[in-house]
């Protein structure tokens, strides 16, 4: 007679504990953090209220009615936000200005990262350090296999473990909106570039976990992965090293043998 096991959700989590390990860090960052994520109607109405200081005067169905604001969000909508030609008459180099407005990931109990930013700045920190090539399998491991879990102060929403949230002196890091400039080549000629992005404070903290299969990378080679992350940075930017961080505490648990 056939015997038959049933397994919960919490066992197969215990059978993938007994086989990763896993990586609890702490960070702090040095530098701003820049928002990459481009502003929804939401993001952009947080932008006036926010920034420009225009209180939007909400109904009981949460919708706008301060005419200025509304003024506002329409001219941002339509204007601003896009591409326009600044090429001087007679100029042989087409120059444009790109608007934008970046905001960072946020909900009501403040901003935060998702595991999957973090993911990918640990990936490319272990592509950098040529472990992938060296380890053969270890790229499919991190990748597959490999999560970032919130952990700590970051952990906001316990349902939700891959919202990192961004704290400082145990409340919300704030944010503020800065302009950004820069210019980049493209097939067209040399193009500016110009937008606001939100930006987190300096000294925001997070607290995240990164578990991966223990058989090809190991304790050192993870916090070797750590270590360039830190020059590698976090968000946007990070060529004007903004989303600088330094790792206030690292702890790495190996499985039982």
């Amino acid at each position: 007679m056939s015997k038959l096991k049933r397994y919960t959700q919490a066992d197969l989590n215990q059978i993938l504990g007994r086989i990763r390990s896993k990586a609890t860090f702490k960070i702090r960052f040095l530098l701003p953090l820049l928002g990459t994520q481009p502003a929804t109607q939401s993001g952009l109405e947080g932008y006036i209220q926010h920034h420009l200081g225009i209180d939007p005067q909400r109904d009981t169905e949460g919708k706008p009615t301060n005419s200025e604001f509304i003024e506002a969000f329409n001219r941002i909508k339509s204007e601003e936000i896009g591409e326009r030609d600044i090429t001087p008459e007679g100029g042989e180099v087409e120059e444009k200005k790109v608007y934008g407005i970046n905001v960072v990931r946020k909900s009501a109990l403040g901003s935060f990262l998702l595991a999957h930013m973090v993911k990918a700045a640990l990936k490319q920190s272990a592509s950098r350090l040529g472990l992938f090539e060296k380890k053969r399998g270890s790229k499919g491991d991190m990748a597959e296999i490999g999560e970032v879990f919130s952990e700590g102060d970051s952990l906001q929403v316990k349902d939700r473990p891959w919202e990192i949230y961004l704290r400082k002196n145990g409340a919300a890091a704030k944010t503020y909106y800065e302009t950004e400039r820069g210019s980049v080549t493209s097939p067209k000629g040399r193009m500016s570039i110009q937008y606001e992005a939100e930006h987190v404070e300096e000294g925001a903290e997070a607290e995240f976990s990164f578990h991966w299969p223990a058989r090809k990378l190991n304790e050192e080679d993870m916090a070797q992965v750590a270590a360039v992350a830190t020059a590698a940075a976090l968000g946007g930017a990070r060529s004007l090293s903004h989303g600088k961080f330094e790792v206030v505490d690292l702890r790495i648990e190996s499985p039982d043998s």
